[in-house]
């Protein structure tokens, strides 16, 4: 069998060919290190608010504590670029999952609207029946 396996870590390359005798662990482990490391991808998130001004902060905050009340199992992120202050809401892999989660919150936030942004990886659960 011939395979060659390339890992990016910042400013190391880790290569692995025929003759140095890689098993699948090592390939797996270097997968979960690249993940760790570059723990977000490219996908969807809602905005709910956009502000600016000396209240901008605390306004964004307060959206952002009522939004975790109402739905505490999504995420939700207060970024600052200048002069704005925005709350952006859940981690979606897909433009559809993000437009579905929009149809639930629409009658709360009537401005939201979906936008292309870096995301969180979802962890999920372990099954130990594999190992």
């Amino acid at each position: 069998m011939v395979f060659a396996a390339t890992a990016w870590a910042q400013d190391n390359i880790v290569l692995y060919h025929e003759s140095d005798e890689v098993t699948v662990g090592d390939l797996l482990q270097l997968h979960k290190n690249y993940n760790k490391e570059y723990s977000n991808i490219v996908g969807y998130r809602i905005q709910i608010f956009k502000g600016s001004g000396n209240t901008a902060p605390e306004n964004a905050q307060t959206i952002m504590d009522e939004f975790w009340e109402n739905y505490p199992e999504t995420g939700a992120y207060i970024s600052f670029q200048e002069p704005y202050y925005r709350v952006r809401i859940g981690d979606f892999k897909t433009r559809l999952e993000a437009l579905n989660f929009i149809n639930k919150i629409k009658k709360s936030y009537p401005s939201a609207f979906v936008i292309q942004s870096n995301i969180e990886l979802v962890v999920l659960p372990k099954n130990n029946s594999y190992e």
